[in-house]
């Protein structure tokens, strides 16, 4: 049935970089690069809140509805209209998401998708959660795709709840420059510039740029920071069927870091969600520089090839104090002394071909890649004995500027991983109606970690296969029915699992999903709907070791199941929207020491989110926006052993703009009720508060 694949089936587009059209201009997205579907490539600037086709999916271009898995993407404006600086301000507005460690406010350092925490974050495909970077900067952000499920076929070690891939803005041919500023509550401002156009009068030399800086305060005493961004990308056009991109990223971050709040008692409450109980004045300087190198070549008008280097290397230092126990007047508590060095390099190289051809009337489309990493990471990590010096400090009238400790606990480690990477995927159009993914990773990981007080070496070598299957039914062009079922695995690494571990190295987590769901398009395709029921286990988790105190095993399960709902996309010309419902069931289902049925820190079993707009399209009134979002997230296990609760809460945002030519104002309120609620914890002294109402204006032009 030759007919079936061009009926859904386009062949490899020119690499050739095009204007979105005068469109964009104005309207919080950019001009940028479009790909032809089924190609290897970044997909440019969508407009509204919909986005039909995604990459992190199947790592090409390729149309959500003929995928057998849900990516739910937050598009450039979804960002714009939140006025969002940060990645994890964007992820509240991203069903299924929900905030866990923040590690002191210092990074996006984990988060659960449908209820299994990862720590797994992308930057146009390449992994960018080695080491500690700080929470990415929004400003170099064309969209945010969250892939919902297993990842492991194509991404390699990670966790089968799902990952988060940010694709970075591009070269445009249109020449333009957009320039912003944002004031806001806690003493915030940020500049911003964004410009793109030709290099060249034959228009194959394009560069983007990218600048942000400014301050941050906050509504937490003495806590503050300031970053800056500078994000220069070109490409170069050598030939009609070849084009060169080289992408860098430089990032400066100083922050205070914050632990936050605790409970006393396991109560939330008894103190002041501002109370600061550090050190006023210790801060912590991160940096992070990052190179791309990608090269696409079309050998034909079905294959094509893609060559792409990731080089990051960054550093974190500076000093805190954090708290480690609390007397029995419920006041006093011991703190210890921290002062941290570390410092990582990270080398990725990665080279895809991707094609398409018939066989006996089924069409292909075929994916082989491989890739190599290697990472190294050093940690230098000095702390006080708590039980000797204990730092102490009355939380409810606390006086600060106390002696230092003497720093008596250290750990300095070096870690080195490699892994190397085959994979291969089939996208097959078997009918007009049927479509089928086939897919499989094979990784060979290698870890050395050597600690030097007191001196040890550990070694480990791993091999794991991914697989992945899926199937898609469109009994009608806008209804898909789909199924799906993958594995992944993550190795336990790093200075945590050293430490706790008694014997050689932890064997690696593993995990396997499941689900099925429909995928129906609306109003001409302006209106994505998404539902899925979805179980997702998880194995080797650590646990306790009740052997040896102090030590741990990998021998825990933790399963999550549930069903997920979202809408993203125009119901009318006037009113966008980006929703969603999530219950998500996840406990613990084996460990030593929690008790089975035990919920999952930090996992509402209930969460949702609406965010909507309306926007005059014509009149007197044209280009003016009004609207607001929702988030509403349930009770949630406070610590691992569930000793207490993180209260429900709902939180109300609200947001008006008016464009106006080549002018965009804006006027954004969040948490407008001024709710208390707390965003994630860690442990009873580790319970970080969400912001109370904050007020942020926001003014940029475009030349």
């Amino acid at each position: 049935m030759p007919e079936a694949r061009a009926q859904d089936s386009v062949t490899l587009g020119e690499l050739s970089v095009e204007s979105v059209g005068p469109e964009g201009v104005g309207n919080g997205a950019a001009p940028g690069t479009t790909t032809a579907r089924g190609t290897i490539g970044l997909i440019g600037p969508t407009p509204g809140y919909r986005a039909d086709r995604a990459v992190s999916a199947t790592r090409t271009d390729t149309p959500q509805r003929d995928v057998p898995q849900v990516v739910t993407v937050a598009p450039r404006e979804v960002i714009t209209d939140l006025a969002a600086t940060r990645v994890d301000r964007v992820l509240s507005y991203t069903p299924g998401v929900a905030q866990q460690n923040n590690f002191g406010g210092l990074s996006v350092f984990s988060y659960a998708i449908r209820g299994v925490t990862t720590s797994e974050l992308y930057k146009n495909g390449f992994p960018i959660n080695r080491g500690t970077p700080p929470p990415p900067d929004t400003q170099n952000v064309e969209r945010i795709e969250v892939l919902k499920g297993p990842g492991g076929g194509l991404f390699g070690r990670s966790d089968p709840g799902g990952l988060v891939n940010i694709i970075t803005k591009q070269p445009t041919a249109e020449r333009f420059v957009e320039m912003g500023g944002l004031w806001g509550s806690f003493e915030q401002f940020r500049g911003t510039v964004d410009a793109g156009g030709a290099l060249n009068a034959d228009g194959t030399l394009l560069y983007r740029f990218n600048l942000a800086g400014g301050r941050q305060g906050s509504f937490r005493d003495f806590v503050d920071g300031d970053r800056l961004l500078v994000a220069p990308v070109i490409s170069w056009q050598v030939t009609p069927d070849t084009r060169v991109t080289v992408e860098t990223e430089f990032l400066r971050n100083r922050i205070v870091f914050d632990r936050g709040v605790i409970a006393i008692n396991r109560q939330l409450g008894l103190l002041p969600i501002s109370r600061f109980l550090g050190e006023p004045g210790q801060s912590t300087y991160q940096s992070n520089d990052t190179m791309q190198i990608r090269v696409d070549h079309r050998f034909d008008a079905d294959w094509q090839m893609r060559l792409a280097t990731h080089f990051n290397t960054g550093s974190l230092e500076g000093e805190s104090a954090e708290i480690r126990s609390i007397a029995a007047d419920n006041r006093t508590v011991a703190r210890d002394r921290n002062v941290r060095d570390y410092r990582w390099d990270v080398a990725i190289g990665q080279a895809e071909v991707v094609g398409r051809f018939d066989t006996a009337g089924i069409g292909h489309t075929v994916l082989f890649g491989f890739e190599r990493e290697s990472t190294d990471s050093r940690v230098l990590y000095l702390r006080s004995n708590f039980r000797t010096s204990p730092y102490g400090i009355d939380i409810s009238d606390p006086r600060y500027g106390q002696p230092l400790p003497p720093l008596t606990i250290p750990r300095n480690n070096l870690e080195r991983v490699t892994n190397t990477a085959l994979y291969a995927q089939d996208q097959l159009t078997l009918s007009p109606e049927w479509k089928a993914l086939l897919g499989v990773r094979f990784d060979f990981f290698e870890q050395a970690f050597l600690e030097r007080i007191p001196r040890s070496l550990t070694e480990q070598s791993r091999a794991a296969a991914s697989p992945r299957a899926g199937l898609v039914y469109q009994p009608i062009p806008e209804l898909a029915l789909y199924t799906n079922v993958g594995t992944s695995f993550r190795p336990n690494i790093g200075p945590d699992a050293a430490a706790v571990a008694r014997s050689g190295p932890f064997a690696p987590e593993t995990g396997l999903g499941y689900e099925i769901g429909a995928k129906l398009d609306l109003f001409g395709g302006a209106l994505g709907l998404t539902a899925a029921a979805f179980r997702v286990e998880r194995r080797n988790v650590l646990t306790a070791d009740p052997a040896n105190s102090g030590f741990s095993l990998a021998a825990g399960a933790v399963r999550s199941q549930g069903f997920e709902l979202t809408a993203a996309g125009q119901i009318t010309p006037e009113i966008k929207i980006l929703a969603g419902y999530v219950f998500a069931d996840a406990v613990v289902t084996e460990d030593n020491v929690l008790p089975v049925g035990a919920p999952l820190i930090n996992v509402p079993r209930h969460s949702g989110s609406l965010l909507a707009v309306h926007e005059v399209q014509a009149g007197p009134w044209k280009g003016f926006g009004i609207g607001g979002g929702v988030r509403g997230v349930g009770e949630r296990a406070g610590d691992a052993a569930n000793g207490f609760k993180l209260p429900a809460y709902i939180a109300v945002d609200a947001l008006t703009y008016w464009r106006y030519e080549n002018f965009r104002f804006a006027l954004n309120v969040e948490n407008v009720f001024d709710t208390e609620y707390y965003e994630s914890s860690l442990n009873a002294f580790r319970v970080y508060p969400g912001a109370p109402r904050r007020f942020t204006g926001t003014m940029t032009v475009r030349f």
